[in-house]
């Protein structure tokens, strides 16, 4: 007969195991903020990542599919496949000249040539003091001009812009009249919002070139009184906000 089996003691039990469980325990309230706040930044990424990255680019701007925010973001600039053209008005000239301005602008690859046409821009409130207290308003009845320029990196783009302007001034009974040329500098970026529809920032250096001014400036009131010619901005510094619409010919 085989030999009864003696029952072997029961090994301890391991307490370090469940000590680690309760501890592990402990700790899921301390760290379930933690992982709910990973997910939530991991489903914000994917909603918010392009995604022309791993597929194909995107349309842009005209182009762009019916969705909000139709710009695509590239450091490359942005070459229209066809001529490009765009119609924008400046903010700057209604609600602070409480004038009216429209451009147009045509381009092609990263080239762009820009048509500008201003009307009524009113300068009065940014005369001199004493000019303002002797009661002279000036008025440009129009300003135009063109200019040239290449598109750099994305929608950002500079300019060389020709503009010629005339002040209409009145004082009582006396209307002189000068005009000015200026010759300078622009930086601008187009941002599309939806489809062609766009605003553009822009940064404007338009000083002074030749003015059909006397040189001591216009005499008024029997020379009591003389006004300087304007220049644009402040020193011919000054900044504009456009709002457009651009289309593929």
């Amino acid at each position: 007969m085989r030999a009864a089996r003696k029952d072997r003691p029961l090994a301890p039990a391991d307490t370090t195991r469940g000590d680690g469980a309760a501890t592990f325990r402990r700790m899921l309230p301390q760290r379930h903020w933690l992982t709910r706040l990973t997910f939530a930044l991991l489903i914000a990424f994917g909603a918010v990542a392009p995604t022309h990255s791993l597929a194909e680019p995107e349309n842009h701007g005209p182009t762009a599919t019916d969705r909000f925010i139709s710009h695509r973001f590239t450091l490359e600039a942005h070459t229209p496949e066809t001529v490009q053209l765009a119609i924008h008005f400046g903010l700057l000239q209604p609600i602070v000249l409480h004038g009216f301005n429209a451009a147009v602008d045509v381009r092609w690859k990263r080239l762009i040539f820009t048509y500008s046409h201003g009307v009524s821009l009113n300068f009065t409130p940014y005369l001199r003091q004493s000019e303002r207290d002797a009661g002279l308003r000036v008025v440009a009845p129009f300003s135009t001009g063109g200019g040239i320029g290449i598109v750099l990196i994305d929608e950002l783009y500079v300019l060389l812009d020709v503009k010629y302007h005339r002040f209409d001034l009145a004082l009582g009974s006396e209307h002189p009249s000068y005009e000015t040329l200026t010759v300078g500098g622009e930086i601008g970026w187009r941002l599309f919002l939806w489809k062609g529809f766009y605003l553009s920032p822009v940064l404007r250096y338009w000083p002074n070139l030749w003015t059909s001014a006397p040189p001591g400036g216009v005499p008024l009131n029997n020379g009591a009184l003389v006004h300087r010619p304007l220049v644009q901005g402040t020193g011919g510094l000054f900044g504009n906000l456009l709002v457009g619409w651009a289309f593929s010919l």
